[in-house]
């Protein structure tokens, strides 16, 4: 993946199949593939990018992440997963309240 709708990606981790963690100089988020969209269903508002492909890194990363922790844990490359996976929780919390798990 080299273009994010924040510039050219500088890196990528793959969390799981078709769940991509994407970084660039500014920012960055979490890219879904179409099969992993499909899945999710989840449309809010309050979605930064109004996608379902890509989830900044602020607030909306937390919703792919908590719906697919099982796949993240799993797939087992996932930086400090636990505490990512606390943060999600809290942020879905406060910032995505219609989401629910």
């Amino acid at each position: 993946m080299e273009s994010t709708p924040w510039g050219q990606a500088q890196h990528e981790e793959i969390l799981a199949d078709g769940i991509i963690s994407c970084s660039t100089a500014s920012h960055g988020g979490i890219w879904l593939d179409a099969k992993r969209r499909a899945k999710l269903k989840f449309y809010s508002k309050n979605n930064y990018l109004k996608s379902s492909t890509w989830w900044e890194e602020d607030c909306d990363w937390a919703i792919p992440y908590v719906f697919f922790a099982n796949d993240i844990r799993e797939y087992g490359s996932a930086y400090k997963f636990k505490e990512n996976l606390a943060a999600a929780h809290a942020i879905i919390k406060h910032h995505h309240p219609d989401f629910i798990v």
